[in-house]
Protein backbone atom coordinates (compact mmCIF):
# COMPACT_ATOMS: atom_id res chain seq x y z
CA UNK A 1 0.00 0.00 0.00
CA UNK A 2 1.73 3.39 -0.78
CA UNK A 3 1.07 6.60 1.25
CA UNK A 4 1.06 9.97 -0.58
CA UNK A 5 2.81 12.86 2.10
CA UNK A 6 1.80 15.88 1.07
CA UNK A 7 3.04 19.06 2.28
CA UNK A 8 1.11 21.69 4.45
CA UNK A 9 1.44 25.21 2.50
CA UNK A 10 2.75 27.09 5.61
CA UNK A 11 5.54 24.54 5.82
CA UNK A 12 6.24 25.18 1.83
CA UNK A 13 6.67 29.23 2.25
CA UNK A 14 9.06 28.34 5.71
CA UNK A 15 11.33 26.50 3.29
CA UNK A 16 11.15 29.40 0.53
CA UNK A 17 12.55 31.91 3.17
CA UNK A 18 15.39 30.08 4.51
CA UNK A 19 16.24 29.00 1.41
CA UNK A 20 16.04 33.05 0.11
CA UNK A 21 18.25 34.00 3.28
CA UNK A 22 21.08 31.48 1.96
CA UNK A 23 20.95 32.58 -1.43
CA UNK A 24 20.62 36.16 -0.07
CA UNK A 25 23.73 36.10 2.43
CA UNK A 26 25.67 33.78 0.04
CA UNK A 27 25.35 36.86 -2.27
CA UNK A 28 26.21 39.23 -0.27
CA UNK A 29 29.64 37.43 0.91
CA UNK A 30 30.24 37.15 -2.74
CA UNK A 31 30.00 41.16 -3.13
CA UNK A 32 32.15 41.73 0.03
CA UNK A 33 34.78 39.73 -0.86
CA UNK A 34 35.12 41.38 -4.28
CA UNK A 35 35.71 44.00 -2.26
CA UNK A 36 38.65 42.96 -0.29
CA UNK A 37 42.58 43.52 -1.82
CA UNK A 38 45.49 42.08 -1.45
CA UNK A 39 47.55 43.06 1.71
CA UNK A 40 50.73 41.79 3.90
CA UNK A 41 50.26 41.60 7.08
CA UNK A 42 53.38 41.71 9.64
CA UNK A 43 53.16 39.34 13.01
CA UNK A 44 55.21 39.25 15.56
CA UNK A 45 55.48 36.59 17.98
CA UNK A 46 51.76 35.66 16.63
CA UNK A 47 50.51 39.28 17.02
CA UNK A 48 49.85 40.98 14.19
CA UNK A 49 51.20 44.25 14.31
CA UNK A 50 49.87 46.28 11.02
CA UNK A 51 48.68 45.14 6.95
CA UNK A 52 50.08 47.58 4.11
CA UNK A 53 49.65 47.11 0.55
CA UNK A 54 53.12 47.14 -0.92
CA UNK A 55 55.12 44.05 -0.15
CA UNK A 56 58.08 45.65 -2.08
CA UNK A 57 58.36 48.65 0.66
CA UNK A 58 57.98 46.59 3.51
CA UNK A 59 60.85 44.11 2.54
CA UNK A 60 63.24 47.07 1.61
CA UNK A 61 61.56 48.64 5.11
CA UNK A 62 62.66 45.29 6.96
CA UNK A 63 66.12 45.08 5.25
CA UNK A 64 66.85 48.73 6.51
CA UNK A 65 65.84 48.22 9.94
CA UNK A 66 68.39 44.70 10.13
CA UNK A 67 70.80 47.08 8.30
CA UNK A 68 71.24 49.91 11.02
CA UNK A 69 72.58 47.43 13.06
CA UNK A 70 75.26 45.95 10.86
CA UNK A 71 77.78 48.65 10.82
CA UNK A 72 81.36 48.64 12.59
CA UNK A 73 81.58 45.30 10.95
CA UNK A 74 85.34 44.64 9.49
CA UNK A 75 86.01 43.61 5.84
CA UNK A 76 87.36 40.35 6.85
CA UNK A 77 84.32 39.02 8.73
CA UNK A 78 81.66 37.10 6.63
CA UNK A 79 78.05 37.36 7.72
CA UNK A 80 76.41 33.83 8.00
CA UNK A 81 73.46 35.64 9.09
CA UNK A 82 70.92 38.72 9.77
CA UNK A 83 67.47 37.83 11.43
CA UNK A 84 64.74 38.72 14.48
CA UNK A 85 65.43 36.82 18.12
CA UNK A 86 61.78 36.86 17.79
CA UNK A 87 59.20 34.83 15.49
CA UNK A 88 59.07 37.53 12.77
CA UNK A 89 56.01 36.70 9.91
CA UNK A 90 54.83 38.22 6.99
CA UNK A 91 51.85 36.88 4.98
CA UNK A 92 49.75 37.30 2.26
CA UNK A 93 46.23 38.48 3.32
CA UNK A 94 42.99 39.79 1.79
CA UNK A 95 41.61 42.90 4.03
CA UNK A 96 39.48 45.87 3.14
CA UNK A 97 41.59 49.18 2.02
CA UNK A 98 40.85 50.85 5.05
CA UNK A 99 42.49 47.97 7.16
CA UNK A 100 45.53 49.42 5.45
CA UNK A 101 48.31 51.09 7.47
CA UNK A 102 50.93 53.31 5.85
CA UNK A 103 54.71 52.80 4.90
CA UNK A 104 55.70 55.32 7.43
CA UNK A 105 53.15 54.26 10.60
CA UNK A 106 54.78 51.16 9.83
CA UNK A 107 58.74 51.94 9.81
CA UNK A 108 57.67 53.94 13.11
CA UNK A 109 56.65 50.38 14.51
CA UNK A 110 59.67 48.59 13.32
CA UNK A 111 62.19 51.44 15.44
CA UNK A 112 59.38 51.03 18.34
CA UNK A 113 62.16 51.07 21.55
CA UNK A 114 61.33 49.92 25.08
CA UNK A 115 63.78 51.34 26.75
CA UNK A 116 65.87 54.31 25.17
CA UNK A 117 69.66 54.86 25.43
CA UNK A 118 70.94 55.95 29.15
CA UNK A 119 73.90 58.37 29.27
CA UNK A 120 75.76 60.08 31.38
CA UNK A 121 76.75 63.69 31.36
CA UNK A 122 80.78 64.60 32.16
CA UNK A 123 81.06 66.48 35.14
CA UNK A 124 84.40 68.67 36.27
CA UNK A 125 86.82 66.68 38.10
CA UNK A 126 85.61 63.36 36.99
CA UNK A 127 87.57 60.31 36.04
CA UNK A 128 86.51 57.19 34.03
CA UNK A 129 87.70 55.34 36.91
CA UNK A 130 85.49 57.37 39.51
CA UNK A 131 82.56 57.47 37.07
CA UNK A 132 82.21 53.27 36.58
CA UNK A 133 82.37 53.28 40.77
CA UNK A 134 79.52 55.88 41.41
CA UNK A 135 77.51 54.32 39.08
CA UNK A 136 78.19 50.42 39.52
CA UNK A 137 79.20 49.97 35.76
CA UNK A 138 82.38 48.41 34.59
CA UNK A 139 85.05 50.90 32.82
CA UNK A 140 85.80 47.99 30.05
CA UNK A 141 81.72 48.53 29.29
CA UNK A 142 82.23 52.08 28.93
CA UNK A 143 85.42 52.17 27.07
CA UNK A 144 83.73 49.60 24.69
CA UNK A 145 80.38 51.44 24.51
CA UNK A 146 82.38 54.71 23.70
CA UNK A 147 85.28 53.72 21.22
CA UNK A 148 85.46 57.24 20.28
CA UNK A 149 86.65 58.64 23.60
CA UNK A 150 90.25 58.89 24.68
CA UNK A 151 90.09 57.37 28.48
CA UNK A 152 92.45 58.91 30.07
CA UNK A 153 91.46 62.47 28.57
CA UNK A 154 87.74 63.14 29.25
CA UNK A 155 86.27 66.97 29.37
CA UNK A 156 83.21 67.80 31.34
CA UNK A 157 79.79 68.26 29.35
CA UNK A 158 80.84 64.86 27.19
CA UNK A 159 78.44 62.67 26.98
CA UNK A 160 78.78 58.64 27.67
CA UNK A 161 76.33 56.11 26.79
CA UNK A 162 75.81 53.96 29.78
CA UNK A 163 73.43 51.30 28.35
CA UNK A 164 72.47 51.13 24.64
CA UNK A 165 68.67 51.66 23.60
CA UNK A 166 66.72 48.60 24.24
CA UNK A 167 64.43 47.96 20.53
CA UNK A 168 61.28 46.14 20.39
CA UNK A 169 62.43 43.95 17.82
CA UNK A 170 65.89 42.51 18.19
CA UNK A 171 68.52 41.52 15.69
CA UNK A 172 70.75 38.80 15.87
CA UNK A 173 73.94 38.96 13.13
CA UNK A 174 75.85 36.22 13.30
CA UNK A 175 79.68 35.91 11.74
CA UNK A 176 82.67 33.99 11.04
CA UNK A 177 85.76 35.54 11.04
CA UNK A 178 89.70 34.05 10.34
CA UNK A 179 92.01 35.86 11.99
CA UNK A 180 95.93 35.28 11.36
CA UNK A 181 97.52 35.48 14.80
CA UNK A 182 100.49 34.90 17.01
CA UNK A 183 101.99 31.42 18.25
CA UNK A 184 104.22 32.15 21.23
CA UNK A 185 107.62 31.07 20.92
CA UNK A 186 109.83 29.31 23.86
CA UNK A 187 113.11 30.75 24.92
CA UNK A 188 115.70 28.30 26.95
CA UNK A 189 118.18 29.82 29.26
CA UNK A 190 121.57 29.30 29.27
CA UNK A 191 123.07 30.57 32.92
CA UNK A 192 126.55 32.38 32.70
CA UNK A 193 128.17 33.65 35.89
CA UNK A 194 129.96 36.55 34.50
CA UNK A 195 126.33 38.26 33.96
CA UNK A 196 124.40 39.98 36.59
CA UNK A 197 120.53 39.20 37.04
CA UNK A 198 119.67 42.24 35.50
CA UNK A 199 121.06 41.44 32.28
CA UNK A 200 119.99 39.19 28.98
CA UNK A 201 122.14 38.30 26.20
CA UNK A 202 120.31 37.52 23.27
CA UNK A 203 121.80 34.63 21.50
CA UNK A 204 119.33 33.40 19.10
CA UNK A 205 116.14 35.51 18.83
CA UNK A 206 112.76 33.98 19.12
CA UNK A 207 110.40 34.38 16.25
CA UNK A 208 106.80 34.17 16.66
CA UNK A 209 104.62 31.51 14.89
CA UNK A 210 101.64 32.11 12.83
CA UNK A 211 98.19 30.61 13.26
CA UNK A 212 94.55 31.01 11.26
CA UNK A 213 91.97 31.25 14.43
CA UNK A 214 88.38 30.89 13.22
CA UNK A 215 85.62 32.69 15.40
CA UNK A 216 81.77 32.53 15.01
CA UNK A 217 80.74 35.70 16.66
CA UNK A 218 77.06 36.43 17.11
CA UNK A 219 75.87 39.86 17.70
CA UNK A 220 72.65 41.55 19.17
CA UNK A 221 71.36 45.07 18.36
CA UNK A 222 74.94 45.83 17.02
CA UNK A 223 76.86 44.63 20.34
CA UNK A 224 78.99 41.65 20.68
CA UNK A 225 76.42 38.64 22.16
CA UNK A 226 79.11 35.90 22.15
CA UNK A 227 82.70 34.87 21.01
CA UNK A 228 83.74 31.49 20.16
CA UNK A 229 86.74 29.28 18.65
CA UNK A 230 85.94 27.38 15.59
CA UNK A 231 89.20 26.09 14.93
CA UNK A 232 93.05 26.64 15.01
CA UNK A 233 95.19 26.09 12.24
CA UNK A 234 98.86 26.53 12.66
CA UNK A 235 100.12 28.10 9.54
CA UNK A 236 104.55 28.37 10.35
CA UNK A 237 105.69 27.02 13.39
CA UNK A 238 107.25 29.27 16.25
CA UNK A 239 111.12 29.58 16.46
CA UNK A 240 112.63 29.30 19.99
CA UNK A 241 114.87 31.98 21.27
CA UNK A 242 118.26 31.20 23.75
CA UNK A 243 119.11 33.82 25.93
CA UNK A 244 122.07 34.23 28.32
CA UNK A 245 121.08 35.38 32.03
CA UNK A 246 123.18 36.46 34.87
CA UNK A 247 123.62 34.02 37.80
CA UNK A 248 122.52 36.53 40.19
CA UNK A 249 118.89 35.70 41.28
CA UNK A 250 115.59 37.34 39.38
CA UNK A 251 112.38 35.96 38.96
CA UNK A 252 111.42 33.89 36.07
CA UNK A 253 108.72 31.52 35.16
CA UNK A 254 108.74 28.28 36.62
CA UNK A 255 105.65 26.26 35.40
CA UNK A 256 102.79 27.07 33.29
CA UNK A 257 100.97 29.04 36.53
CA UNK A 258 103.96 30.12 38.37
CA UNK A 259 105.34 33.41 36.41
CA UNK A 260 107.33 34.60 39.28
CA UNK A 261 105.67 37.77 39.53
CA UNK A 262 102.93 36.29 39.94
CA UNK A 263 102.79 33.05 41.65
CA UNK A 264 99.83 31.52 40.63
CA UNK A 265 97.94 32.20 37.78
CA UNK A 266 97.46 31.86 33.64
CA UNK A 267 98.52 33.70 30.22
CA UNK A 268 95.62 35.34 29.24
CA UNK A 269 96.94 37.81 26.81
CA UNK A 270 100.69 37.57 25.19
CA UNK A 271 102.93 40.39 23.94
CA UNK A 272 102.73 41.92 20.42
CA UNK A 273 100.15 43.15 17.74
CA UNK A 274 96.40 41.66 18.33
CA UNK A 275 93.34 41.90 15.63
CA UNK A 276 90.21 42.92 17.35
CA UNK A 277 87.67 39.86 16.01
CA UNK A 278 85.00 42.21 15.63
CA UNK A 279 86.25 45.45 14.42
CA UNK A 280 89.45 44.30 12.52
CA UNK A 281 91.40 46.84 13.84
CA UNK A 282 95.06 46.21 15.13
CA UNK A 283 96.98 47.08 18.63
CA UNK A 284 99.83 46.90 19.59
CA UNK A 285 100.09 44.90 23.53
CA UNK A 286 102.88 46.09 25.55
CA UNK A 287 103.00 43.23 28.14
CA UNK A 288 101.53 39.98 28.78
CA UNK A 289 98.71 39.66 30.74
CA UNK A 290 98.58 36.92 33.83
CA UNK A 291 94.90 36.26 34.92
CA UNK A 292 95.16 35.35 39.38
CA UNK A 293 93.05 35.84 42.15
CA UNK A 294 92.21 39.35 43.46
CA UNK A 295 94.64 40.19 46.52
CA UNK A 296 97.31 38.22 44.64
CA UNK A 297 100.60 39.24 45.59
CA UNK A 298 103.22 40.97 43.24
CA UNK A 299 106.40 40.33 43.27
CA UNK A 300 109.38 42.76 42.29
CA UNK A 301 111.58 40.82 39.06
CA UNK A 302 114.66 42.14 40.32
CA UNK A 303 116.54 44.18 42.12
CA UNK A 304 116.23 48.54 41.89
CA UNK A 305 114.34 51.23 43.04
CA UNK A 306 110.79 52.34 42.09
CA UNK A 307 110.26 55.14 39.97
CA UNK A 308 106.57 55.51 39.71
CA UNK A 309 103.50 54.67 41.93
CA UNK A 310 100.58 55.95 40.13
CA UNK A 311 97.31 55.89 38.59
CA UNK A 312 95.51 56.28 35.39
CA UNK A 313 92.26 55.68 33.78
CA UNK A 314 93.95 52.52 30.99
CA UNK A 315 97.08 51.42 33.79
CA UNK A 316 94.72 51.31 36.84
CA UNK A 317 97.10 51.35 39.56
CA UNK A 318 100.65 50.86 38.56
CA UNK A 319 104.57 50.54 39.32
CA UNK A 320 107.43 51.05 37.86
CA UNK A 321 110.61 49.86 38.69
CA UNK A 322 114.08 50.48 37.28
CA UNK A 323 117.03 48.12 37.56
CA UNK A 324 119.60 49.60 36.03
CA UNK A 325 121.51 49.35 32.40
CA UNK A 326 118.16 50.86 30.89
CA UNK A 327 115.97 47.77 32.58
CA UNK A 328 112.08 48.38 33.42
CA UNK A 329 109.38 46.61 34.42
CA UNK A 330 105.99 48.03 34.84
CA UNK A 331 103.34 46.29 37.03
CA UNK A 332 99.96 47.37 35.98
CA UNK A 333 96.11 47.09 37.23
CA UNK A 334 97.21 46.51 40.62
CA UNK A 335 93.76 46.95 43.58
CA UNK A 336 96.89 48.05 46.17
CA UNK A 337 100.29 49.33 45.80
CA UNK A 338 102.44 48.17 48.96
CA UNK A 339 106.03 50.99 47.59
CA UNK A 340 106.51 54.02 47.07
CA UNK A 341 109.01 55.98 44.57
CA UNK A 342 112.54 56.04 45.32
CA UNK A 343 112.56 52.97 47.62
CA UNK A 344 114.65 50.43 46.94
CA UNK A 345 113.43 46.48 46.58
CA UNK A 346 115.02 43.33 46.20
CA UNK A 347 114.47 40.51 44.05
CA UNK A 348 111.44 39.25 45.19
CA UNK A 349 109.78 42.28 47.46
CA UNK A 350 106.06 41.94 47.22
CA UNK A 351 105.59 45.53 45.59
CA UNK A 352 101.27 44.70 45.36
CA UNK A 353 98.58 42.78 44.60
CA UNK A 354 96.65 42.06 41.26
CA UNK A 355 93.21 43.98 41.03
CA UNK A 356 91.68 44.82 37.99
CA UNK A 357 91.69 49.08 38.23
CA UNK A 358 91.73 50.99 35.03
CA UNK A 359 90.96 49.50 31.69
CA UNK A 360 90.63 46.05 32.34
CA UNK A 361 88.07 43.14 32.30
CA UNK A 362 89.37 41.17 35.04
CA UNK A 363 91.58 40.06 38.15
CA UNK A 364 94.87 40.46 36.39
CA UNK A 365 98.53 41.40 36.11
CA UNK A 366 99.99 43.09 33.15
CA UNK A 367 103.67 42.79 33.01
CA UNK A 368 106.03 44.71 30.96
CA UNK A 369 109.48 45.19 30.36
CA UNK A 370 111.21 47.85 28.94
CA UNK A 371 115.03 48.43 27.50
CA UNK A 372 116.26 51.66 26.61
CA UNK A 373 112.61 53.00 26.09
CA UNK A 374 111.69 50.25 24.18
CA UNK A 375 109.16 47.76 25.18
CA UNK A 376 110.99 44.33 25.02
CA UNK A 377 108.98 41.06 25.06
CA UNK A 378 108.45 39.62 28.67
CA UNK A 379 109.51 36.18 27.73
CA UNK A 380 113.52 37.07 26.92
CA UNK A 381 113.16 38.05 30.57
CA UNK A 382 111.48 35.79 32.78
Amino acid sequence: MKFKRKLKPPVIIVIVLIFGAFLTNLATSAYKESLLVKGYRFSVDGEPWFVVEDKTALADAIEKYRASYMTGIGEQAKIVGVDFTQNVVVEEVKVEKEEFTSMETAEQMLYAVEEPAVYYTVKSGDTLWDIAIANDIKLSRIILLNPQINPDKIWAGNQLLFEPMNPVLDVEVKLQTTLREPVEYTTQYLQDKSLLATQRIIVKKGVEGEKDVTYDIVMENGYEKTVTVVTEKEIVAPVGAVVKVGTKRTLVRISSSNFGVVSSGRLTSNFGWRTDPISGKKAFHTGIDIAAAYGSAVYSYASGTVTTVSYTNMRGYYITISHGNGLQTTYLHLSRTLVKVGQSVNVGTKIGQVGSTGYSTGNHLHFGVIKNGNYMSPWDYI
